[in-house]
């Protein structure tokens, strides 16, 4: 599929107004939760990333679930993934960290 020039432009015009939004230059540093009690006169930002910090902090390092499942699948022969499926994951973490 060939995209033009124009598309190119108009796709990357969208993710830059996105990642304005996901990643804002005002966005507070550190941790909201590390804070003193007496400065936690929080911005609805703020509150919303002590909201997402608390629930990151009860999330496993890993999903042994899935895990095991992957293995058992490797085991028995049946984990079968293709190049093309390699190479989406691979953009698609490239992108990912571009965000961050």
């Amino acid at each position: 599929m060939k995209i033009s020039d124009f598309e190119s432009g108009k796709a990357s015009a969208i993710e830059s107004a996105a990642e304005g939004k996901i990643l804002p230059k005002n966005r507070p540093k550190g941790s909201v939760l590390s804070r003193p009690e007496s400065s936690r006169d929080l911005s609805p930002l703020e509150k919303g990333m002590a909201i997402a910090e608390a629930a990151l902090k009860k999330l496993p390092d890993t999903r042994d679930d899935v895990i095991e499942s992957v293995r058992g699948r490797i085991r028995k022969g049946e984990y079968d993934v293709s190049g093309e499926e390699i190479a989406d994951m691979m953009l698609r973490r490239r992108k990912a960290d571009k965000l961050r």
